[in-house]
């Protein structure tokens, strides 16, 4: 039995094209993305391996700024300077901060911007 034009389903041609633009899009988006997130998970866990160490307690700002300028280099992080972190230690607890933006060309004049901000402590009277 013939079915009418009409009574026909599914996804057209052009539907398709439209599907599949979107998903090329999305997954242009997502593979400039992923390297800036890998980024940044390399510098959180520098940073905490670092506040881990029991000499970090006995270190001035300087010193932890200088031993995360190594881990950084070690690892190839080139998103941000250990200069460009926020090092703070008041009576027992270190703090180092975290703030600062990647931008990625999509494709043309658009680009993605990530930012990232984040605060890691440690009490050292423990």
């Amino acid at each position: 039995m013939m079915t009418r034009p009409s009574q026909q389903r599914g996804i057209s041609l052009i539907g398709w094209a439209v599907i599949l633009l979107v998903v090329i899009v999305f997954g242009t988006a997502a593979f400039r993305m992923v390297p800036a997130y890998m980024e940044y998970n390399t510098i959180s866990s520098s940073v905490r391996s670092l506040l881990q160490d029991s000499k970090t307690a006995l270190m001035s700002p300087n010193e932890i700024r200088d031993a995360l300028g190594k881990r950084f280099s070690i690892n190839q992080v080139s998103a941000i300077n250990a200069n460009d972190l926020g090092i703070t230690k008041e009576g027992g607890h270190i703090k180092v901060s975290t703030d600062y933006e990647v931008r990625e060309k999509l494709f043309y004049n658009v680009s993605i911007v990530m930012t990232f901000q984040d605060e890691f402590s440690k009490d050292v009277r423990q």
